[in-house]
């Protein structure tokens, strides 16, 4: 199946839901209960999926509903159409992680860190610093 956008994984029973019905709504509009037999599940949970993704609106699948049709024995039917193709949505850069807030960060501390490690690392390529060879 092609990878139509990037959304999160899981492992759950219906992960890559939202890819597969991209998938089957860009190549046209189709009922609820056309896509409920191709991606092999029930109409209501279909339906119960549907509207999940509808109400949250997301940045990377958008889907719009007809007007609900109803098949009696309590069952709704509607046409979905894709209103805009998937498109990837990259998350925000996160802010860096702090490991010890008192750590010191002054312009002084950094330079004596950095002549440390520079120091460090001429001593492993030389293979004089035991500490990391274990």
């Amino acid at each position: 199946m092609k990878k139509v956008a990037q959304f999160r994984r899981s492992n759950g029973a219906n992960a890559g839901f939202n890819e597969k019905l991209a998938w089957q709504l860009s190549k046209g509009p189709a009922s609820g209960r056309e896509l409920a037999e191709r991606l092999g599940m029930t109409l209501s949970e279909f339906n119960r999926l549907v509207i999940h993704i509808m109400r949250r609106g997301g940045k990377t699948l958008q889907v719009e509903a007809s007007n609900q049709i109803s098949l009696g024995g309590g069952y709704i039917d509607r046409t979905y159409t894709l209103v805009r193709n998937p498109r990837r949505v990259a998350s925000p850069p996160s802010k860096p992680m702090v490991i010890n807030y008192r750590n010191d960060c002054s312009e002084e501390a950094k330079k004596r860190h950095r002549e440390a490690a520079k120091r460090r690392a001429r001593l492993i390529a030389s293979g004089l610093y035991l500490e990391c060879m274990g």
